[in-house]
Formats: C-alpha cells, structure tokens, sequence
C-alpha cells in the first residue's frame, strides 16, 4: 500500500506537531509514508531523512487565481507516486480534491464541511471537534481509524540528514550550549526579552550555560539587542538570525537543552526528543504533548480557554498581559529543578 499523509499549514510548530500521527500511521501499516506539505515549510530534506517519511511532495495550497494550478500539480505528483490511500489530517479541501481526480482507492479525512463530498466520511469528525486544537482532533481521527499513538519517542532524528559545516565557527565557543528561541508571529506569546537576559545570567552563573544561541526570526523588534542590552554576559550570545530552518533545528539537536515560548522552536526540540523548557502565553497549553517537553504556566492560567467558542483560539487573549506574570524565578526554578 502506498499512502499519502497530508498536512498543508505554512507554519513549522503545525507539521511538527503532527509528526507523532504521521509515524503512527507508517507504524500501523508497516510502510514509509508520503508526506504532503506547504512548500513554505522548508525542511524537505529533514522530513525526508526520517525512517517513516519515504519522500515529500511540496505545494504552495494557494487561493484565488493560483488554486486550480496548484490542485493539479498536486494531482500529478499523486499519479506520479502512485498512492493508492491517502489520511487528512485537516479539514481543507484541496487535498481531497486532488486524491477524488487521481481515483486514490481510500481517502480518510476530517470530513468537516465540502471536504465531507471527497472523504469516507465514516470516520470523519464534526464541526464541533473545531473548537478543539489540532492534537485533540487528530487525537480523535486516528481512534477513529484505530490507529495507535504515542508522544513517547523521537519524531525527528538527524543521524541521516546532512548538514553544512556551519557549526564549526563555532566549535570553540564554551559549553553547555543552550537554545532560547524568543519570538513568535504571535505577539501575544512572546515572554519579555530583559526576563530572558535575567534567565541567562542565572544559568551562567550556575554554570548551567556557557553559550546561548538565541533563536529570532520575527521582525516585531530587535530581540537579539533587547536581550544583550540587559544582560552581564553580553559577550556569551550567538545571534542566530541569518540561520535557515534547517541550521536551526541542528542547532537545536546540538545544544544540551532548550528554553524558549510555545512556538515551531520549541516545537523541534521536543520532537528531537530535547529536554525542552517551554514558556507558555494565553494559549492552549495541552497542544505540544512531547515527552521531553516541559511546560511552564502562569499562576492566571485558565483551563477554559481550551475549548473554543467556534473554532480554537478564538478566546485566546491577543495581547502579552498574562505571559509577562511568568516571573523570572519561577522559569530558572523549573529549569534547575528538571535538568
């Protein structure tokens, strides 16, 4: 049987998140899966350096004048893979479209709204199941199916990728090495840059770090300067700004540990299987299950908003009022009671 997972969202942490579904399905049927990305995410090589990944199709999934160019495109790669089962692990309806025209024998997806007319909707989920987040509904489309799952193992294993020597300019640098990746698309999650310089200070001298590479990639401000402005060990920082994702993630998976906020870093390291401190905003804090991850609330955090009201995060609180009751202490005091 040649399968075909897919999973369009642009966004890193989304597909990082699904990687315990996606090897629980090649598991099931004992076979290396096809996997169906955004082309935005960029880490083909990664994906398919994994065991249960055989190969990656990439497609933009664009609207307007551009859908019905990349819909075929993506049925021709189907036909050029010959997948004969295909699992959405989502409610759009492009891929189900694509799969319906290259006469793929079964298709299991979410079955929510038009995608319903394309999928066995026997195992689909309902509309309700939105207000979930998306562990939760693929949580429940994979009981559906009877597919078994775990968040126990490592989801992404880099011993066969291979990576530029860009590491080595650094080689002589002080360890422990430590990631803090500090930004998000989200303002509303971002924990205050003079808490993370407060935390580096800790660390450093406790020993705990040596050298931290510090993760920024959005432009809201300039993080990196934010941190070292406020910091007693400015001389201790990397800059990893001009990093591509995949120089990233093998950062990550190099360093001895990682603390950042609830974004697609802190989703990587717990995938790698790294012990990973993640600081969570006014979000929904069951949605990375990572073994290896730990998470850090605040005091005012509320269970409610887990359930949406229509779709998930609908409630979340959009500004960063709550991540900034996170106090310093609380953070170092996990981070040194975990390690």
């Amino acid at each position: 049987m040649k399968i075909c997972v897919f999973y369009t969202s642009p966004k890193l942490g989304d597909i990082i998140l699904q990687l315990p579904f996606i090897k629980a399905i090649a598991n099931h049927y004992n076979t290396e899966v096809t996997l169906c990305v955004n082309k935005y995410i960029n880490i083909k090589a990664i994906l398919e350096s994994q065991n249960y990944i055989k190969s990656v199709i990439e497609n933009p999934f664009r609207r307007g004048r551009f859908y019905f160019n990349d819909l075929l495109n993506l049925y021709r790669e189907l036909k050029k893979e010959k997948i004969d089962c295909a699992f959405i692990l989502e409610k759009t309806k492009a891929p189900a479209i694509a799969c319906k025209i290259a006469k793929i024998d079964k298709i299991f997806g979410f079955g929510i709204g038009s995608q319903k007319f394309f999928v066995d909707s026997s195992v689909g989920l309902s509309k309700n199941d939105l207000r979930y987040n998306y562990t939760s509904q693929s949580i429940k489309f994979l009981n559906r199916l009877d597919i078994p799952f775990n968040f126990d193992e490592k989801y992404l294993v880099l011993d066969n990728y291979k990576i530029d020597n860009y590491l080595d300019k650094y080689e002589n640098l002080p360890k422990p090495w430590v990631c803090f990746a500090v930004d998000s698309t989200e303002v509303n999650r971002i924990w205050p840059q003079e808490y993370f310089a407060q935390i580096a200070d800790k660390l450093i001298s406790r020993n705990l770090a040596k050298t931290i590479f510090v993760i920024n990639y959005e432009n809201h401000k300039k993080y990196f300067d934010e941190i070292i402005k406020n910091s007693i060990y400015q001389n201790q920082f990397i800059n990893c700004k001009t990093l591509n994702r995949s120089q990233i993630i093998h950062l990550i998976d190099t360093c001895e540990y990682f603390v950042g906020i609830d974004s697609g870093p802190s989703c990587v390291a717990g995938a790698l299987n790294k012990k990973t401190f993640c600081i969570i905003g006014p979000t929904d804090a069951t949605l990375p299950r990572f073994k290896s991850m730990t998470k850090i609330i605040s005091d005012i955090y509320d269970k409610s908003r887990e359930v949406g009201l229509k779709r998930c995060g609908d409630n979340f609180v959009q500004n960063d009022s709550e991540v900034k009751t996170i106090s310093v202490s609380k953070v170092f005091d996990t981070i040194v009671k975990n390690l």
